[in-house]
């Protein structure tokens, strides 16, 4: 989730395109072994998560590859390697619910409960994403004081320092999520709750440990862009909280 990936991050271990396929998988198999949902069969929930990804993913490439222009300006080929790294989650967010729209639009289904269907799914990505950056090095943590909580930790080339523990708790944070909404789940809540608060909850997180990263990132007055793109997304998950519980 979270601008991830970058060009600089070449050659390190590439474990996180694998963690975040493992992700995906368990997202998927979540829509397929889950029971009837809200009157959604299993079939329609793995499409409505398929086409969100297959959406997400350019989306979040392409969210990247604009934030980090000044690089991709002089090697525009580079910006369809995906293999490289660099995903912008937030724009990632915006495409996912996009192919979404259109699914239902094109399937004539309801938006709010295939939203609903991938809310835990989508919680499960995050915690992947920020678990692939612990293993790979991305998105680590500012340097600062020596301390329990702040263990020595390397950066995309290695430096070893005190770091805050960003990519760590981004995970946990995410998998508590995922708690929290399971548990939500069995509520007789009204349909989009569950998808606003997923989204307004994953958002939440990016958005506060964008204040404790430390690896490279274009900024607007002092703000990092994923820390701004964060902001949206969490903006458009509270309007859709109100939304839902005004309706």
């Amino acid at each position: 989730m979270v601008d991830f990936r970058g060009p600089l991050d070449l050659g390190v271990f590439d474990a996180y395109p694998w963690i975040f396929a493992i992700g995906a998988l368990i997202s998927l198999l979540w829509l397929g072994l889950q029971p009837t949902w809200q009157g959604s069969d299993s079939t329609a929930r793995i499409d409505a998560g398929l086409i969100a990804l297959l959406a997400g993913l350019p989306g979040a490439r392409a969210g990247y590859v604009v934030t980090h222009w000044s690089y991709f300006s002089a090697r525009p080929g580079e910006a369809f390697y995906f293999w490289q790294g660099g995903l912008s989650w937030a724009a990632g967010a915006f495409g996912a619910l996009i192919g979404l729209a259109v699914y239902v639009l094109l399937s004539r289904r309801s938006f709010w409960m295939h939203a609903d269907s991938l809310a835990i799914p989508a919680a499960i990505l995050a915690s992947a994403a920020w678990l692939g950056c612990w293993v790979d090095r991305c998105a680590y943590g500012l340097k600062t004081a020596p301390g329990l909580l702040t263990p020595p930790a390397p950066d995309m080339i290695g430096n070893i320092a005190p770091r805050w523990p960003t990519q760590v708790l981004g995970g946990l944070l995410s998998l508590i999520v995922v708690g929290a909404l399971y548990w939500l789940s069995h509520l007789d809540l009204r349909p989009g709750l569950l998808a606003a608060l997923s989204l307004s909850l994953v958002a939440l997180i990016a958005l506060g440990l964008s204040f404790t990263r430390g690896d490279p990132m274009p900024a607007l007055a002092g703000i990092r862009w994923d820390g701004l793109g964060s902001a949206a997304v969490l903006a458009l998950g509270l309007i859709a909280v109100v939304v839902n519980l005004s309706r």
